[in-house]
């Protein structure tokens, strides 16, 4: 019965763009007629539907087919598409706009829990009216620390929540009355930070707004000794994706980013303005239009570009990118009028880049230089069958660049690529004959670097006859170079082709006097399971043969086995031979590869063994002087542990060059690292075993926080490593080695009553040795909705306090200091 109700199910539109419902689980469907409205009333336990990839469960569902309304009661689960999940006494969705409308709400967004008794989505927007809403619901606290009582609150699509008519909560007794209230679920940073640099004093705080415009916070700071800081983060609220922010930090630190993007059919618009004083003194800047925003095969096509940037520090150069200032494109679609067909665009544009080393007028305006362009293109087809048996194609494609600069002539400088082309063929039975015509042009010159092209010019005419009758095949082809006055040479093959067996002989002759140039021979048997094949080429002009080549295989049951062969017929003898073994047995595998090569007598081989999640492998190259090997292993599947071990080295007189590698790689949210060493073993020339190299980088936790038993004892801190470390010996330093880290040292986590977090992390970025030590000290109090930062910094002789409200506030604050409590994803 359920597969026939969701067979029946989906061939019920949701509605005009084709979604469709779907009923994964039901045990009883009914079928009504309500006012000459189709009715299918589902109850099960529970309903389990999807519809455009969001997941509804309840015990009973009601579709009113003509208005594409779904009525959902009892129980009701309902998971969108950005993973919000709302339970619900009632639910009904529209499915025509995906707008709902909910009684006696419980929904979860990110780390936020919002209750009340009406709630609405509209356009993506989900609206709660008389809201609770607590980032606090997940953390075990009996109380929690804070919540807020809304007269509505807002969840946009992304992660903006905007509450208005708000009282806040603290141990959910009211504190505090605002207007608007504003919280990011996902990108998050400190709202509030206080401390001390080598400056002096600093304060920084964001205060939030919310106007009919959009939402964001005010930036405000203040530098001891160096003034008054201030900026603005906003977020749009309508139909484009739209963010700006701005930022002036004391004395003359600028930073701003401005992004709108707005998608319609018509048209599509998207811009970019940014800049960042702390990596490069420059403003830079990119529009580009398009009409219209989701073109047809039938479309024309318009697009305006304007991409640059503006340089805000004359005592450094410019970099030499691409500017188009601007730049207007037109596009024709694809016009068809029976076998003929053409399109066209015109580009024009002022650009400014890289000149063209090439062109000695580009040279004399400097590296760097602005010009005018227009880019004309076309291109124009035709297909006939003008009689029976015979076929006509011709194409022609042409691009013409012309410049605003002049060449020494003082000629207005372009350059051309035009390519035309024609083939008529006319079949008769087993004869064809075909006539080509093919002209290619690329000349001229440009001062730019980005668009030049390489010089090129070639005209001819071919005349090809062939006769094919199975097995048998042959062929002739010649033709005249136009463009150089000569004929081209005359190529002859012939050919037997079967499913067991081919063989092609082809011969290369000029006609200018020059005689034989080329033969080739090319033969293969296959009868199952074996093949062979065979293929020589003689260069008549030079007197030479290319080497032999004979190839052997023979297919086994989930592998084969491969033989090749060259030789050379000049005298050498000899060059390479090559055997190849791959078996396949259920999850194992095995491959095995062999060269000799003659001529340097060397051996090379090279195996490996995959035994499920294990793998073992084997190099070795054999010379006249010495051995090389190197020996692998690898066990492990992710998320780990991977290990990689790798014993390496070269057999001379004794053993020279051992190392044995090691790899380690983890992947779990309490163990994320990737650890590299490499060891030197006993050798002939040293016989010492030590390390000569390690990296570290990832999180460790090495183990987990236990609380304290009910009289306050027995507590033990957990304990994790992060950071990175990079260690190599170096003999000719009196130390005897160095030590790079960066973000590298322990954190210790005491854990409270409510899993209350305290995190002490000790951190050194700095070379050793030479210098002494000068931790950055982290306490970061963790209360799960929110957390308080301590930083003491010994380097740079600085302390700051951040502050930051929501869920996982903790693991922000610590990850921007660089620390990792374990994996993490």
């Amino acid at each position: 019965m359920r597969w026939l109700l969701a067979l029946l199910f989906l061939f019920l539109p949701a509605f005009a763009q084709e979604k469709v419902l779907k009923v994964l689980e039901a045990e009883k469907l009914e079928l009504r007629q309500e006012g000459g409205e189709e009715v299918y009333v589902l109850t099960g336990n529970p309903v389990r539907l999807e519809w455009d990839g969001e997941a509804i469960e309840a015990g009973r569902a009601t579709y009113f087919r003509t208005r594409k309304l779904l009525f959902l009661s009892e129980g009701v689960r309902y998971r969108d598409r950005e993973g919000r999940r709302v339970e619900a006494e009632e639910l009904q969705i529209d499915l025509s706009d995906e707008s709902f409308d909910a009684l006696e709400v419980r929904l979860e967004a990110e780390d936020l829990l919002l209750t009340g008794p009406l709630c609405q989505r509209v356009a993506g927007a989900i609206l709660l009216e008389r809201g609770y809403a607590t980032p606090c619901a997940s953390c075990g606290q009996e109380v929690p620390d804070y919540a807020f009582r809304a007269r509505e609150i807002v969840l946009y699509p992304g992660d903006r929540v905007v509450a208005r008519g708000v009282v806040v909560l603290v141990q959910e007794k009211p504190v505090l009355e605002l207007p608007v209230l504003l919280l990011f679920l996902s990108e998050r940073r400190p709202r509030f930070e206080v401390g001390q640099d080598e400056g002096g004093f600093y304060l920084k705080t964001a205060l939030p707004y919310v106007a009919d415009f959009g939402l964001g916070f005010t930036l405000l700071s203040y530098y001891e000794g160096r003034g008054y800081g201030f900026g603005f983060d906003h977020y749009g609220t309508g139909e484009a994706k739209e963010r700006y922010f701005f930022l002036h930090t004391p004395p003359d630190t600028f930073q701003y980013r401005g992004e709108y993007v707005l998608k319609r059919q018509a048209f599509s618009l998207s811009a970019l303005v940014e800049r960042d004083d702390t990596r490069e003194k420059l403003t830079r800047f990119r529009l580009e239009a398009l009409a219209p925003g989701t073109p047809t095969p039938q479309d024309w096509r318009y697009a305006l570009r304007l991409e640059g940037f503006l340089d805000h520090d004359p005592a450094t150069p410019p970099p030499r990118t691409l500017q188009r200032l601007p730049e207007l494109e037109a596009q024709s679609p694809v016009l068809r009028e029976g076998p003929f067909s053409v399109q066209g665009s015109l580009a024009v544009g002022r650009y400014l880049a890289e000149t063209n080393p090439l062109n000695r007028s580009a040279r004399a305006l400097g590296p760097y230089a602005e010009a005018g362009r227009a880019l004309l293109a076309h291109s124009e087809s035709l297909a006939l069958t003008p009689w029976p048996g015979a076929t006509f194609r011709a194409e022609n494609r042409f691009r013409g660049f012309y410049y605003t600069t002049q060449n020494p002539d003082g000629e207005r400088e372009r350059q051309v690529d035009w390519t035309t082309s024609a083939i008529l063929r006319q079949n008769l039975g087993g004869f064809s004959v075909e006539v080509g015509y093919a002209r290619s042009v690329q000349e001229g010159e440009t001062p730019f670097h980005f668009d030049a092209l390489p010089q090129r010019r070639s005209h001819q005419a071919t005349l090809s006859l062939g006769f094919q009758e199975r097995p048998l095949l042959l062929g002739l082809k010649t033709g005249r170079d136009l463009e150089a006055g000569k004929y081209l040479p005359l190529e002859a093959q012939a050919a037997l082709q079967d499913p067991g067996y081919a063989l092609t002989l082809s011969h290369k002759r000029g006609l200018e006097g020059e005689g034989p140039l080329e033969s080739r021979l090319e033969g293969s048997l296959t009868p199952y399971p074996f093949s062979l094949k065979v293929s020589l080429r003689y260069d008549h002009a030079k007197g030479l043969f290319d080497p032999l080549l004979f190839q052997a295989g023979y297919a086994l049951p989930g592998g084969s086995l491969n033989l090749a062969h060259r030789h050379d017929l000049n005298g050498q003898g000899a060059l390479t031979t090559d055997l190849t073994y791959a078996l396949r047995e259920g999850t194992n595998a095995y491959t095995l590869q062999g060269r000799r090569d003659w001529q340097q007598n060397t051996l090379a081989l090279q195996g490996q063994a995959i035994l499920g999640p294990q793998s073992l492998s084997l190099q070795t190259t054999l010379d006249p002087r010495a051995l090389a090997y190197a020996l692998g292993y690898r066990a492990g599947v992710a998320p780990g542990p991977l290990w990689d071990l790798q014993l390496s080295g070269r057999y001379q007189e004794g053993f020279r060059d051992t190392n044995l590698r090691l790899g380690l790689t983890q992947a779990l949210p309490e163990v994320g690292f990737r650890l590299n060493a490499n060891l030197h073993l006993p050798e002939e020339a040293d016989g010492g075993i030590y390390l000569k190299d390690a990296t570290f980088s990832g999180g460790v936790e090495l183990w987990k926080p236990v609380p304290a038993e009910g009289a306050g004892e027995g507590a033990i801190p957990g304990l994790s490593l992060s950071g990175s470390f990079s260690y190599a010996r170096r003999p000719d330093r009196p130390e005897g080695y160095s030590l790079s880290l960066r973000n590298f040292g322990p954190t210790l986590t005491f854990l409270g009553r409510e899993n209350t977090k305290l995190h002490l992390s000790a951190l050194l970025t700095q070379d050793l040795p030479g210098t002494p030590l000068r931790p950055r000290f982290l306490l970061v109090l963790d209360r799960c909705c929110w957390a308080l930062r301590f930083t003491l910094d010994a380097q740079k002789g600085s302390v700051g306090l951040a502050f930051l409200y929501g869920g996982q506030a903790a693991g922000l604050l610590l990850s921007e200091e660089g620390v990792k409590l374990g994996g993490g994803p």
